[in-house]
C-alpha cells in the first residue's frame, strides 16, 4: 500500500489515507488501494467495524486535480468520476459499519466521501463544504443525492446551492455530522464508539446492516418487516443464542 495505511486491532480496522502532501486527495491509485482494503475488511471475520480517516491536517480534500483536471467533456470525465462513485457506493453499501473520523478539512469531494460513510465524527477544527457549484460543476460522486437522502431537502439544498464552507459544529447542526470532539479526543472517542459496536456479534451487525440496505433500496416497510422477522428466525436457537438465554434464566 503506497497511498493508505491499514491497522487492525480488537475487531476494528482503521484505514488511513496517507497523502498529507496533497491533503489526502483521491487519485485512481487511492481508489484501487481503498477498494482492495475494503474487500479485505469485508472478508476478514475478525473485523466488525471500519474507521476511515486522513493523515496530516485533512480528511479528504477531494479529487486529485493532477488527474481530474486533464479530463475534458463527458467522455473523458465520466470514467474518472464513475470509478470514485463506485468506491463510495461500496462504502455506502458496506456490510459492516464504516465510520468517518474527520480530523480536518472535508471539502468538495471530501464531503461526498464523508457522506458515504454510516457515521461521521469530526474534530472541532474540521471544515466542511459542498463547494462544487462555485467551480462550475456539481457533486460528481453521488454526494448530492446522498445528502438529499440524509438531510431535510431545504437544508441539503442550502449546502449544495450556496457552496458555503461551514464549521464542524455547524455541520452537526445541519445533521450531517453525528458528534464533534476536541482534536486531542477525537481518536479516543471514535475508538470508544467503534469498540461498543465491535463488542457485539458479527452476525447481528451484518443483519442490521442488511435492514439498512433494504430501506435504502426502496423496499416497502411491510416487506422489510417480513424479511427482518425471517432473518431473526434464521438466527434463533443457535448455540450462542441459547447460551445467553440460559445464562439470563439462571440469574433469575
Amino acid at each position: 500500500m503506497e497511498t493508505i495505511r491499514v491497522e487492525k486491532d480488537a475487531n476494528v480496522a482503521t484505514i488511513v489515507l496517507n497523502r498529507p502532501e496533497v491533503h489526502n486527495a483521491i487519485s485512481m491509485e487511492v481508489v484501487d488501494e481503498l477498494t482492495f482494503a475494503l474487500q479485505d475488511c469485508q472478508s476478514d471475520e475478525t473485523v466488525k467495524v471500519v474507521i476511515v480517516t486522513g493523515s496530516g491536517k485533512s480528511f479528504v480534500s477531494g479529487g486529485d486535480l493532477n488527474q481530474f483536471i486533464s479530463a475534458r467533456g463527458r467522455d473523458q470525465a465520466f470514467p474518472l468520476l464513475n470509478k470514485v462513485t463506485q468506491l463510495l457506493s461500496s462504502i455506502d453499501q458496506f456490510p459492516k459499519p464504516v465510520i468517518a473520523m474527520i480530523n480536518g478539512a472535508a471539502v468538495g469531494g471530501g464531503c461526498e466521501f464523508a457522506g458515504a460513510c454510516h457515521f461521521r465524527f469530526a474534530s472541532e477544527g474540521a471544515v466542511f463544504g459542498f463547494v462544487q457549484i462555485g467551480m462550475h460543476i456539481t457533486t460528481g460522486w453521488g454526494g448530492g443525492s446522498r445528502l438529499l437522502d440524509k438531510l431535510p431537502e431545504s437544508r441539503a439544498l442550502e449546502l449544495l446551492l450556496t457552496g458555503e464552507r461551514i464549521s464542524a459544529q455547524e455541520a452537526k447542526g445541519y445533521g450531517f455530522v453525528d458528534e464533534v470532539y476536541p482534536a486531542g479526543q477525537l481518536y479516543e472517542e471514535v475508538m470508544r464508539f467503534a469498540r461498543k459496536i465491535a463488542a457485539q456479534p458479527l452476525r447481528g451487525i451484518e443483519a442490521y446492516m442488511r435492514v439498512l440496505q433494504w430501506k435504502r433500496s426502496g423496499v416497502s416497510q411491510a416487506e422489510r418487516i417480513r424479511r427482518e422477522v425471517e432473518q431473526c428466525a434464521e438466527m434463533w436457537g443457535s448455540e450462542d443464542h441459547v447460551a445467553v438465554v440460559r445464562k439470563f434464566l439462571q440469574k433469575g
